[in-house]
Protein backbone atom coordinates (compact mmCIF):
# COMPACT_ATOMS: atom_id res chain seq x y z
CA UNK A 1 0.00 0.00 0.00
CA UNK A 2 1.40 3.39 -0.99
CA UNK A 3 1.97 5.93 1.77
CA UNK A 4 1.15 9.54 0.96
CA UNK A 5 2.40 12.46 3.04
CA UNK A 6 0.05 15.44 3.02
CA UNK A 7 0.84 19.00 4.11
CA UNK A 8 -1.72 21.80 4.28
CA UNK A 9 0.00 25.14 3.69
CA UNK A 10 -2.41 28.07 3.61
CA UNK A 11 -4.95 27.14 0.95
CA UNK A 12 -2.56 24.79 -0.83
CA UNK A 13 -2.46 21.06 -0.23
CA UNK A 14 0.84 19.38 -1.05
CA UNK A 15 0.92 15.68 -1.88
CA UNK A 16 4.15 13.72 -1.78
CA UNK A 17 3.29 10.23 -3.03
CA UNK A 18 5.90 7.55 -2.40
CA UNK A 19 6.60 3.97 -1.56
CA UNK A 20 8.01 5.11 1.79
CA UNK A 21 7.84 8.18 3.96
CA UNK A 22 10.01 10.93 2.52
CA UNK A 23 12.00 13.92 3.65
CA UNK A 24 10.82 17.16 2.07
CA UNK A 25 11.44 20.87 2.25
CA UNK A 26 11.77 24.15 0.37
CA UNK A 27 14.78 25.56 -1.49
CA UNK A 28 15.14 29.26 -2.35
CA UNK A 29 16.94 30.06 -5.61
CA UNK A 30 19.15 33.04 -4.68
CA UNK A 31 19.27 34.19 -8.30
CA UNK A 32 15.65 35.30 -8.41
CA UNK A 33 14.06 34.42 -5.06
CA UNK A 34 11.83 31.65 -6.39
CA UNK A 35 10.98 28.96 -3.82
CA UNK A 36 10.92 25.32 -4.91
CA UNK A 37 9.55 22.35 -3.02
CA UNK A 38 11.86 19.33 -2.93
CA UNK A 39 11.50 15.74 -1.82
CA UNK A 40 14.01 12.98 -1.08
CA UNK A 41 13.26 9.70 -2.81
CA UNK A 42 15.71 6.88 -2.20
CA UNK A 43 19.16 8.48 -2.19
CA UNK A 44 18.19 11.39 -4.46
CA UNK A 45 16.78 14.84 -3.74
CA UNK A 46 14.50 16.22 -6.48
CA UNK A 47 12.66 19.47 -6.99
CA UNK A 48 8.95 18.74 -7.33
CA UNK A 49 8.34 21.83 -9.44
CA UNK A 50 9.51 22.89 -12.87
CA UNK A 51 12.31 25.44 -13.02
CA UNK A 52 11.17 29.07 -13.40
CA UNK A 53 14.53 30.81 -13.84
CA UNK A 54 14.46 33.32 -16.71
CA UNK A 55 17.62 32.98 -18.78
CA UNK A 56 18.78 35.69 -21.17
CA UNK A 57 18.09 33.35 -24.10
CA UNK A 58 17.01 29.77 -24.72
CA UNK A 59 13.93 29.73 -22.49
CA UNK A 60 10.29 30.63 -23.06
CA UNK A 61 6.97 31.03 -21.32
CA UNK A 62 4.19 28.88 -22.78
CA UNK A 63 2.21 30.96 -25.31
CA UNK A 64 4.17 34.03 -24.06
CA UNK A 65 1.69 34.25 -21.16
CA UNK A 66 3.66 35.03 -17.97
CA UNK A 67 0.74 33.76 -15.86
CA UNK A 68 1.81 30.24 -16.88
CA UNK A 69 5.18 30.53 -15.13
CA UNK A 70 3.79 30.25 -11.59
CA UNK A 71 2.21 26.87 -12.28
CA UNK A 72 4.26 25.35 -15.09
CA UNK A 73 7.63 27.09 -15.01
CA UNK A 74 9.52 27.88 -18.20
CA UNK A 75 10.44 25.77 -21.23
CA UNK A 76 14.13 25.52 -22.14
CA UNK A 77 16.16 24.39 -25.11
CA UNK A 78 18.62 21.64 -24.18
CA UNK A 79 21.81 23.73 -24.26
CA UNK A 80 20.21 26.20 -21.85
CA UNK A 81 18.67 23.45 -19.70
CA UNK A 82 22.03 21.86 -18.87
CA UNK A 83 23.19 25.18 -17.33
CA UNK A 84 19.92 26.52 -15.89
CA UNK A 85 19.66 24.78 -12.50
CA UNK A 86 20.78 26.76 -9.44
CA UNK A 87 24.12 26.15 -7.71
CA UNK A 88 24.15 22.81 -5.94
CA UNK A 89 21.56 21.34 -8.36
CA UNK A 90 21.83 19.99 -11.91
CA UNK A 91 19.87 18.66 -14.86
CA UNK A 92 19.41 14.92 -14.19
CA UNK A 93 20.86 12.27 -16.47
CA UNK A 94 18.94 9.32 -17.87
CA UNK A 95 20.46 7.24 -15.07
CA UNK A 96 19.17 9.61 -12.38
CA UNK A 97 15.69 9.68 -13.94
CA UNK A 98 15.69 5.89 -14.19
CA UNK A 99 16.71 5.62 -10.52
CA UNK A 100 13.82 7.89 -9.52
CA UNK A 101 11.39 5.91 -11.66
CA UNK A 102 12.60 2.63 -10.11
CA UNK A 103 12.28 4.08 -6.58
CA UNK A 104 8.65 4.96 -7.39
CA UNK A 105 7.79 1.45 -8.51
CA UNK A 106 8.87 1.34 -12.16
CA UNK A 107 7.97 2.99 -15.46
CA UNK A 108 4.46 1.48 -15.50
CA UNK A 109 3.34 3.41 -12.39
CA UNK A 110 5.89 6.18 -11.77
CA UNK A 111 4.21 8.68 -14.11
CA UNK A 112 1.12 8.82 -11.92
CA UNK A 113 3.17 9.04 -8.73
CA UNK A 114 5.32 11.84 -10.09
CA UNK A 115 2.19 13.77 -11.02
CA UNK A 116 0.86 13.26 -7.48
CA UNK A 117 4.07 14.81 -6.11
CA UNK A 118 3.14 18.17 -7.65
CA UNK A 119 1.04 20.77 -5.88
CA UNK A 120 -2.72 20.20 -5.79
CA UNK A 121 -4.98 23.21 -5.26
CA UNK A 122 -7.95 22.80 -2.95
CA UNK A 123 -11.15 24.72 -2.38
CA UNK A 124 -13.41 24.60 0.63
CA UNK A 125 -17.16 24.43 0.03
CA UNK A 126 -19.88 25.93 2.25
CA UNK A 127 -20.15 22.70 4.29
CA UNK A 128 -16.37 22.79 5.02
CA UNK A 129 -15.71 19.77 2.84
CA UNK A 130 -12.51 19.95 0.83
CA UNK A 131 -12.95 19.87 -2.94
CA UNK A 132 -9.72 19.27 -4.85
CA UNK A 133 -8.85 20.80 -8.19
CA UNK A 134 -5.70 19.11 -9.31
CA UNK A 135 -2.98 19.90 -11.77
CA UNK A 136 0.51 18.65 -12.36
CA UNK A 137 3.30 20.95 -13.50
CA UNK A 138 4.68 17.98 -15.44
CA UNK A 139 1.82 18.53 -17.92
CA UNK A 140 3.42 21.77 -19.04
CA UNK A 141 3.37 21.30 -22.81
CA UNK A 142 6.37 21.90 -25.07
CA UNK A 143 7.71 24.42 -27.56
CA UNK A 144 8.32 23.16 -31.11
CA UNK A 145 11.26 24.23 -33.26
CA UNK A 146 8.99 26.49 -35.31
CA UNK A 147 8.14 28.51 -32.18
CA UNK A 148 4.65 27.07 -31.68
CA UNK A 149 3.49 25.68 -28.35
CA UNK A 150 1.55 22.47 -27.77
CA UNK A 151 0.09 20.28 -25.04
CA UNK A 152 -0.25 22.34 -21.86
CA UNK A 153 -2.68 20.62 -19.50
CA UNK A 154 -2.56 17.43 -21.58
CA UNK A 155 1.06 16.33 -21.74
CA UNK A 156 4.60 17.55 -21.27
CA UNK A 157 8.19 16.48 -20.92
CA UNK A 158 11.43 17.11 -19.04
CA UNK A 159 14.93 17.19 -20.49
CA UNK A 160 17.69 14.88 -19.32
CA UNK A 161 21.39 15.67 -19.45
CA UNK A 162 21.88 12.65 -21.73
CA UNK A 163 22.20 13.44 -25.43
CA UNK A 164 22.15 11.21 -28.49
CA UNK A 165 24.10 13.46 -30.87
CA UNK A 166 25.04 17.10 -31.44
CA UNK A 167 21.42 17.79 -32.36
CA UNK A 168 19.28 15.37 -30.31
CA UNK A 169 18.82 14.80 -26.55
CA UNK A 170 16.61 12.61 -24.35
CA UNK A 171 13.49 13.58 -22.45
CA UNK A 172 10.90 11.86 -20.30
CA UNK A 173 7.23 12.35 -21.21
CA UNK A 174 4.11 12.56 -19.04
CA UNK A 175 0.44 12.42 -20.03
CA UNK A 176 -2.29 13.73 -17.75
CA UNK A 177 -3.54 10.94 -15.51
CA UNK A 178 -1.36 8.28 -17.14
CA UNK A 179 0.41 5.85 -14.83
CA UNK A 180 3.32 5.19 -17.15
CA UNK A 181 6.35 7.33 -17.97
CA UNK A 182 7.35 7.66 -21.61
CA UNK A 183 10.77 8.37 -23.04
CA UNK A 184 11.68 10.15 -26.25
CA UNK A 185 14.42 12.11 -27.98
CA UNK A 186 13.99 15.55 -29.49
CA UNK A 187 16.05 18.14 -31.26
CA UNK A 188 17.96 20.28 -28.77
CA UNK A 189 16.25 23.44 -30.02
CA UNK A 190 12.87 22.21 -28.76
CA UNK A 191 11.52 23.61 -25.48
CA UNK A 192 10.93 21.24 -22.57
CA UNK A 193 10.63 21.64 -18.81
CA UNK A 194 13.52 21.26 -16.37
CA UNK A 195 13.42 19.36 -13.09
CA UNK A 196 16.58 19.77 -11.03
CA UNK A 197 18.21 17.13 -8.84
CA UNK A 198 20.59 17.93 -6.01
CA UNK A 199 24.31 17.20 -6.50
Amino acid sequence: MMLVSVLLLGNTLLFYGSLNAQEKGIFIDKRDGHAYKWVKTGNQVWMVENLKFATTEGSWVYNKDTANVKTYGRLYDWNTAVKACPKGWHLPSDLEWNTLIKDLGGEDVAGEKLQQMDTVKVKQDTRSAMVTQGFSALISGIRHNDGSFDGMGVWGGCWTATFMSNDVADNFLFIKGAKAVGKSSSTKNSGYSVRCVKK
